[in-house]
């Protein structure tokens, strides 16, 4: 049983690029196929950075002195 690998592009140009490295020459709808993979792309931000204070609670009202505000994980939210 063969597998097949899906990859998300951030916009089609970079899937298109991305497609043509791995051998993926065959057109679909929203996609580009072949070689075991499965290239598709999406259009706008997946995902963003969640505000200050929903990091640190601490950061919610801005201080000189809390800079850098540079958190020991970078969570991501994903975009509506």
């Amino acid at each position: 049983m063969s597998s097949t690998t899906a990859v998300l592009a951030e916009k089609p140009s970079v899937a298109r690029d991305i497609a043509r490295v791995l051998g993926a020459t065959q057109r679909g709808e929203g996609c580009l196929r072949g070689n075991g993979y499965i290239v598709t792309w999406a259009v706008g931000h997946l995902v963003g950075l969640p505000q200050p204070h929903q990091i640190n609670a601490d950061w919610k009202a801005w201080r000189r002195e809390l800079l850098p505000m540079l958190p020991q994980h970078w969570p991501l939210t994903v975009s509506e």
